[in-house]
């Protein structure tokens, strides 16, 4: 679990955390373990489209997508590095 930019806080405020995941049944676990703590977290997408904002013409890839779907591309961002293992980013 990682938290990483505190962007989308831009979407959903101080209501909830954005949650991002690889893996369903990890994410519902968290949906249960935020609700019970009264922690609420809301799952994000992660759709390839996104993955176009970290192409870079200096490097293999940008670590910073840029502000719009900030949140979203750190999620991108980390899921490249992580792809083999369940994982989730809570924002």
């Amino acid at each position: 679990i990682a938290t990483l930019t505190g962007a989308c806080v831009i979407a959903l405020g101080h209501v909830a955390s954005g949650l991002y995941g690889n893996d369903d049944a990890l994410v519902r676990d968290i949906q249960r373990a935020g609700a019970s703590a009264f922690d609420r977290v809301w799952p994000m997408p992660l759709w390839d489209d996104y993955q176009e904002s970290l192409k870079s013409n200096f490097a293999d890839m940008a670590n910073i997508g840029g502000r719009p779907a900030g949140s979203v591309t750190a999620a991108c961002f980390l899921s490249r590095f992580a792809q083999k293992y369940r994982w989730a980013h809570l924002d």
